[in-house]
């Protein structure tokens, strides 16, 4: 292998990392948590076993941590559960997102292609899309994105920055308890999601955001 290869696969591989570092601090953002008790920890749960999947592949490309990933079924749902310990991966996260109140500044100041990474993380764990029919017999698709994050506004501005059209932040209502923290929701425009290149590694998702691709000549804006 020349030396212009071998600097060029370098690159690439250091590129994978970070893109992949970015899909992990999405996810962790969105339905992640770390823990400290006798050990340090982080946990995800989710119902698309793809996302974590995925999560436990970057976690031991990046970490060398296995961890442990097992089947739950709370109230007849299927839930996955993936369980991993390391300091280093519990100080990253932490760390670098001050517990979960900001984005990393590594994504904030990223090329698109990391961004992208970020939030197809973020979208795969506390994003939606959905799909309905209009008064008029039209398919109509809705995308949009759920959190409590500090950090939510940030999100905003970073996805306006990169071309997407995002609506205002609305505080959805309290089911639970007046004490729960306050959780926003936003919506998306679609098509300028899909035009600046975002998407999501859910494949759940993915299929009906290529299902839109193939029916927005019936969407209107």
């Amino acid at each position: 292998m020349t030396a212009d290869n071998q600097a060029g696969k370098i690159q690439y591989n250091q590129l994978s990392n970070e893109i992949e570092k970015s899909y992990l601090f999405g996810v962790y953002l969105g339905d992640g948590c770390c823990f400290k008790s006798k050990s340090y920890g982080f946990c995800i749960v989710s119902g698309d076993k793809d996302v974590i999947e995925k999560t436990c592949f970057i976690v031991n490309k990046l970490f060398n941590k296995k961890g442990f990933l097992k089947e739950i079924i709370p109230n007849k749902t299927i839930l996955y559960k993936y369980r991993v310990y390391g300091k280093s991966l519990f100080e990253c996260l932490t760390l670098q997102t001050n517990n979960k109140s900001k984005i990393p500044e590594f994504v904030t100041n990223s090329e698109k292609e990391i961004f992208s990474a970020f939030v197809a993380g973020l979208m795969d764990t506390d994003g939606y899309i959905s799909t309905g029919t209009n008064k008029f017999g039209w398919q109509r698709f809705s995308l949009g994105f759920i959190n409590s994050g500090d950090w939510i506004d940030d999100f905003i501005s970073l996805l306006r920055n990169f071309g997407v059209k995002v609506g205002k932040k609305t505080l959805k209502k309290k089911y639970r308890s007046i004490n729960e923290k306050d959780c926003f929701q936003i919506n998306i425009n679609l098509r300028s999601f899909v035009e600046n290149g975002f998407y999501f590694n859910c494949r759940r998702k993915q299929n009906l955001l290529e299902k839109y691709k193939v029916n927005v000549r019936y969407q209107s804006y």
